[in-house]
């Protein structure tokens, strides 16, 4: 049996369709033991946001066990539409002469069971075809990584740092393609109607947060949803934002401006800043508008997931110029110390203080 946390941090980001594909698994829902669920057990211990993405897959692999054949959406169709007339000829038939009270004959009884048996293979079948085309696709990165995504229509997304995106696998043509987030992450998406003026539902592209939905009408932008709020920076193109909360009203965006919203406080801002700097994390640098060391150092917790404490408080209003590397949170943490003439002290492995070198 596989043993130590490597074994684990194999399945940080596999999909479903990757567990369907993995021998171990695949070894764990056919021949299960004590050794199997144990090591799986300890799996969704240690990642427990790939729980649904598990018993998806297990599921999935259990309905399909004694699945010879696929058959394609017409025959499908076909099939179960033969089914329902053979149904409804058997009703109509018992209307018209009702049935008289006795046992069934075995042949009887063989020919309703074959109906039926048809009936949920065919309906089994229409069920997993469909779930498939449905299937959601979860893409993550941990605290200090930066991801490339590549969308089914061949939009691209740089997912930033301890942040994740969730999509429908297949985006059928008819339908809105959809995009939820927690975090942040650059958007630049392919343009399926070059007027933007004359988007159609099923050409847009959105992209929700737990406070607003991004209706993209062409465009490159950066949605940056922490702590009780969502940032949206357009690039290029044009956007609209509608909110969660039903009583804003929607704002398209023009290219260099900046929304801000505060679901603790129900506040919305809207001003204009330079979006290639704003998205510039994506070359691994921090440039704020105008921040303070505090805004820094909030940013560096919710990327690299440490908390860091300014041991002179006064020091958390003092706004530093110029971009900061974040690389690393070391690089980072370096360039500040410098700045502000502190020392970093790693108090333990999660917290981490700038002690002022003057008060030692």
């Amino acid at each position: 049996m596989k043993k130590g946390a490597t074994a684990y941090n194999k399945y940080i980001h596999y999909k479903e369709s990757d567990f369907l594909t993995d021998a171990y698994f695949q070894e764990w829902v056919y021949q299960p033991s004590a050794d199997h669920d144990t090591f799986w057990q300890m799996v969704l211990t240690h990642l427990p946001q790939q729980q649904e993405a598990i018993e998806n897959a297990r599921i999935y692999l259990k309905s399909i066990a004694f699945v010879t054949h696929t058959p394609t959406d017409a025959e499908v169709e076909a099939s179960w539409a033969r089914h329902l007339q053979l149904l409804n000829a058997q009703l109509e038939a018992e209307k018209e002469n009702p049935p008289k009270v006795h046992f069934l004959s075995r042949r009887t009884m063989f020919r309703a069971a074959a109906v039926i048996s048809g009936l949920i293979i065919i309906g089994g079948t229409y069920f997993l075809l469909n779930r498939t085309r449905n299937e959601q696709v979860i893409a993550s990165t941990t605290f200090g990584e930066i991801r490339h995504v590549t969308l089914p229509d061949g939009s691209q997304i740089e997912l930033n740092a301890n942040s994740k995106i969730t999509y429908s696998k297949n985006w059928s043509k008819g339908n809105n393609r959809e995009v939820w987030l927690e975090g942040e992450a650059l958007f630049h998406v392919i343009h399926i109607n070059k007027d933007t003026n004359q988007i159609k539902a099923e050409e847009k592209f959105l992209v929700h947060t737990k406070d607003l939905t991004v209706t993209v009408l062409g465009t490159m932008f950066d949605v940056r949803q922490r702590r009780q709020k969502t940032e949206v920076v357009l690039e290029s193109g044009k956007i609209k934002l509608s909110f969660a909360n039903g009583k804003d009203q929607d704002i398209i965006m023009s290219p260099g401006q900046i929304v801000s919203y505060n679901n603790a406080e129900n506040k919305l801002i809207t001003s204009t800043t330079s979006a290639e700097k704003y998205s510039a994390w994506k070359n691994q640098k921090l440039i704020l508008q105008d921040p303070t060391v505090n805004d820094i150092l909030l940013y560096l917790e919710d990327n690299f997931g440490k908390k860091i404490i300014m041991q002179d408080p006064a020091m958390n209003n003092r706004t530093v110029s110029g971009p900061i590397l974040i690389s690393s949170l070391d690089d980072a943490l370096f360039v500040l110390s410098t700045v502000l003439n502190t020392e970093v002290e790693k108090q333990d492995s999660n917290t981490i203080i700038l002690r002022s070198r003057s008060s030692r």
